[in-house]
């Protein structure tokens, strides 16, 4: 039995490598190339694009969604006013084009192309004119159709999956955003030059979805931190600075860069201190959805807004101070 185990398991291997061998010469870069295309629009696959792919957020485009436009070449008189409307499978895949309002004026000239997103994958026939309005219009060569717009890196032709970032000159993030296929999927966060994150903002699909903090650019010190002195006698008047001077000895020349400042953060929060919130959002697609909640430098509370499918049913105003 084990016998048979271990042959079926040695047959398996080796038709797995005479695949590999087959279909990509023995290649790792196409082996790479081909997973990194095959696992472009998934979140969750291991060294898929939008878990491991960095970019700089200057090499981003993005391209509006996609329409319709109809262009009537006739030397005197030009149609005006139709629409189209695409439909798609399951894949969102164009499949025919619905003729929503036929326009007028239309000559036999006029001729239809889709712009936006992705359109120089799109081939459409002449439109079908009859008493100067289109009633049909088919598709030639079809592709994905956009109803949003669509982000892209350099010049790719498909959509970009994976983290967009752009730095200060120490190598401090200032923002960084995460795409997937095109669109915001994940967490954005933008991190002040000293590292203090200024914003935490949840998205799906594009969409604002989940919560959205944003902070004040200022720390808060824990109340039971004990000056200390350095090496050199000098007083360590607070936490932050304790922390700060620790990192330029761990760190030393990346002293300043993501890696340090998260690392004093991190050791902040851990003994006390903290980050005054400005502002608490939730967000279901777009729509404000729960509490919205805004706070002053000194922690007090200014408003609190409760929202339900983007309608607001609760509304406080706070006019109260510490002194």
């Amino acid at each position: 039995m084990k016998s048979f185990i271990y042959l079926s398991l040695g047959l398996l291997l080796a038709g797995f490598a005479f695949s590999f061998f087959l279909l990509f010469e023995g290649n790792n870069d196409r082996v790479l190339s081909w997973w990194q295309h095959f696992s472009r629009k998934s979140e969750s696959l291991p060294f898929s694009p939008y878990k491991v792919r960095k970019v700089g957020i200057s090499d981003l485009r993005t391209e509006p969604a996609n329409e319709v436009v109809f262009l009537d070449q006739h030397l005197f008189w030009k149609g005006r006013g139709a629409k189209a409307k695409p439909a798609v499978d399951k894949e969102g895949t164009v499949k025919g084009f619905v003729i929503v309002d036929g326009g007028n004026g239309y000559s036999s000239l006029v001729r239809a192309k889709v712009i936006g997103a992705g359109a120089d994958a799109f081939s459409l026939k002449p439109p079908v004119v009859q008493n100067g309005m289109i009633t049909s219009l088919s598709v030639n060569k079809s592709s994905v159709w956009h109803n949003e717009p669509m982000t892209y890196a350099l010049e790719e032709q498909h959509p970009f999956s994976g983290t967009a970032i752009s730095t200060y000159p120490s190598g401090q993030i200032i923002e960084q955003r995460p795409f997937l296929d095109g669109q915001l999927h994940g967490k954005v966060c933008k991190w002040s030059p000293k590292g203090i994150q200024l914003a935490s903002m949840e998205y799906k699909r594009g969409k604002k979805h989940g919560t959205h903090i944003f902070w004040y650019e200022k720390v808060e010190e824990p109340d039971d931190y004990k000056p200390k002195k350095s090496p050199n006698e000098e007083i360590i008047p607070t936490l932050w600075i304790e922390l700060q001077e620790r990192a330029k000895e761990k760190f030393k020349a990346g002293f300043g860069g993501h890696e340090s400042n998260q690392w004093v953060n991190f050791n902040y929060r851990n003994r006390g201190g903290d980050f005054p919130v400005r502002l608490l959002e939730h967000w279901h697609e777009n729509l404000m959805h729960g509490l919205f909640e805004g706070f002053d430098e000194l922690g007090n509370k200014t408003f609190k807004d409760e929202y339900k499918y983007g309608l607001r049913i609760k509304h406080k105003i706070f006019d109260k101070t510490k002194l």
